[in-house]
């Protein structure tokens, strides 16, 4: 089958970054409950596949979690944003010699323009790609590949549910596709999100499949641009490029989320001096 558009596009994102990179040193940690903390301890940035099943949630406030932590012997890493770039960063590397076209998307994602790959060999290529990163820097990764970055986005998530860690909508027929679409949630496909996702589900938009098929005029007429281009992208229509370019960054925000209840001024006082520091040190070494 050939996609309505040439192109071929790859997500890969890796599993539960910053766990992953703390159980390159911890090994024995391996399908063992494990959190990240994010600076001074303060809420959940970072879990496992054990934690999550144990009820553990993302950005929940340590202190909240600490019961639920304490149950079932969770493993609690303070967060090492040195290591989590380096780690970051071998990946990137790793990923350039599969696609010279790739968009940095945050620390733990990518999207790769595969558009030169023959298409009979994309799962294999895919598959290649996430065995090299996990022999060369032990990191696991899933890869979702289809013809537009909307619908990679829901392939890859399908291919964290599968055993092969990967999925592509590439060589699937459009039935193929669209049973699965049935079964992913509105609020689930990028860039629609919870408040959107609120008001389709009150029109009785639930899944990606029904989103897909939506009147466009209808959508014109009650959301914007955006969700438009969205719904398209769902039809196998690219219109969110890849962005290859480094966009410098316009302003700069440090801030953290204290660990207990601050009840002292001058502990108040400490936090903002180092955060104004840590500010001061990006911009600058960003040359803003």
């Amino acid at each position: 089958m050939q996609p309505i558009n040439n192109r071929i596009i790859a997500l890969v994102d890796c599993n539960s970054f910053y766990v992953s990179c703390e159980r390159l040193f911890r090994p024995d940690l391996r399908r063992k409950p494990v959190v990240v903390l994010s600076n001074n301890d303060g809420c959940i940035i970072s879990r496992s596949t054990e934690a999550k099943r144990v009820g553990i949630k993302m950005g929940e406030p340590y202190f909240k979690a600490k019961p639920l932590i304490d149950k079932h012997k969770v493993s609690v890493f303070s967060s090492n944003y040195e290591l989590y770039g380096d780690m970051s960063r071998r990946v990137m590397k790793i990923l350039k010699n599969f696609s010279p076209d790739i968009e940095f998307y945050s620390i733990d994602e990518a999207f790769l323009d595969l558009t030169n790959i023959k298409m009979d060999n994309i799962q294999e290529y895919i598959l290649n790609i996430r065995k090299v990163i996990l022999q060369w820097t032990g990191i696991p990764v899933s890869i979702g590949a289809a013809n537009t970055k909307t619908l990679a986005k829901i392939a890859n998530h399908v291919a964290k549910k599968n055993t092969l860690g990967v999925e592509e909508f590439i060589t699937k027929d459009k039935n193929e596709v669209d049973e699965i679409l049935k079964t992913f949630p509105v609020q689930e496909v990028w860039g629609i999100g919870r408040q959107l996702s609120k008001f389709f589900n009150n029109n009785n938009f639930h899944n990606a499949h029904q989103l897909k098929y939506v009147d466009n005029y209808w959508v014109r007429k009650n959301s914007s641009v955006v969700v438009l281009k969205t719904i398209h992208e769902l039809n196998g229509t690219s219109c969110f490029p890849l962005n290859f370019q480094y966009v410098a960054r316009k302003n700069c925000c440090v801030s953290r989320s204290f660990g207990k209840t601050i009840t002292e001024l001058n502990d108040l006082k400490e936090a903002v001096v180092n955060h104004c520091m840590t500010a001061a040190e990006r911009v600058r070494s960003e040359g803003l």
